[in-house]
């Protein structure tokens, strides 16, 4: 997960340009999900979520407690999915990370 984590750095020190980069308007129960599994991705590298926290919160509000519910799972398997990948496995996720996961917010 070291390449997540020296990703995230570089993030960081972009953060402006991630935070323009955020989705416009609600997120729809997809994108909501997917912003949870981002949030899962972060966790378990043990980069800062604040960012992401803000998103997820702002948009959980009115939200089906179904959907709420399978974010959170959505999370706990990233979670438990980067603790126990593999080299390859770790590569894609970076590539997620670094691709899918900046539009909500993750460079905090």
């Amino acid at each position: 997960m070291k390449t997540l984590l020296i990703s995230a750095t570089l993030l960081a020190l972009a953060g402006a340009s991630a935070v323009s980069a955020q989705p416009a308007g609600r997120l729809s129960d997809s994108q909501f999900i997917k912003a949870a599994r981002c949030k899962g991705l972060a966790k378990a590298d043990g980069v800062d979520t604040k960012a992401i926290d803000l998103v997820l919160k702002t948009n959980k509000r009115g939200r089906a407690d179904w959907i709420v519910d399978k974010a959170m799972d959505a999370q706990d398997s990233a979670v438990s999915e980067a603790r126990r990948a593999d080299a390859t496995r770790k590569a894609e996720l970076a590539a997620e990370w670094n691709g899918a996961c900046q539009a909500y917010g993750v460079a905090g």
